[in-house]
């Protein structure tokens, strides 16, 4: 598969129903997040600083795009109400058809700017590697059907390599007019 299919098949807004389980804390956390995922241009300002950051040039990189989430969780109880949100402009820079990096703005574990490695497996499965500065996260994300997408994480220390965090999510994509 190419990262502009799989993202075109991302594009959309998404009920994501994750749950997770802290190795360290020896807890388990449920989250439902709604998500948005929107192209970007290529223009875009944001994108433009980013891959100007990363001396990338324009034909380098490909399918821009956003993500912009709230989510609740049950980490806290006391703060049971509490929503967490955010976004991330992520760019693609492909180096072959199966691989290549994202520019990230936001990281997935630390909030830095980051880049993470992308390859796709033979089914269309596509493994996400990001090294931050105390983690390293490994992500998977494949297609069920059209609107079923599941996406599943491993986060370990960088130090020693040890597993910090799993967790896997289903994600629903929200048709036109249902909320």
């Amino acid at each position: 598969m190419k990262i502009e299919n799989f993202i075109k098949r991302s594009e959309g807004n998404w009920k994501s129903m994750r749950s997770g389980h802290s190795l360290a804390f020896k807890q388990f956390e449920e989250i439902v997040s709604d998500i948005r995922i929107n192209l970007l241009s290529v223009n875009d300002n944001e994108v433009l600083n980013l891959v100007k950051k990363n001396n990338i040039s324009s034909g380098e990189f490909t399918s821009p795009f956003i993500i912009c989430w709230e989510a609740e969780s049950n980490w806290e109880e006391e703060k049971k109400d509490t929503t967490l949100n955010g976004s991330c402009v992520i760019v693609p820079v492909p180096i072959s058809e199966e691989k290549g990096i994202m520019l990230r703005s936001s990281g997935y574990v630390e909030n830095i700017e980051t880049k993470s490695e992308y390859e796709f497996l033979e089914e269309g499965t596509i493994l996400l590697s990001t090294n931050y500065n105390k983690t390293i996260a490994e992500e998977r994300i494949w297609f069920i059907s059209e609107n079923l997408r599941c996406r599943s994480s491993v986060i370990k220390s960088s130090g020693s390599n040890s597993i910090l965090q799993t967790s896997y999510a289903s994600e629903i994509r929200r048709l036109n007019n249902l909320r």
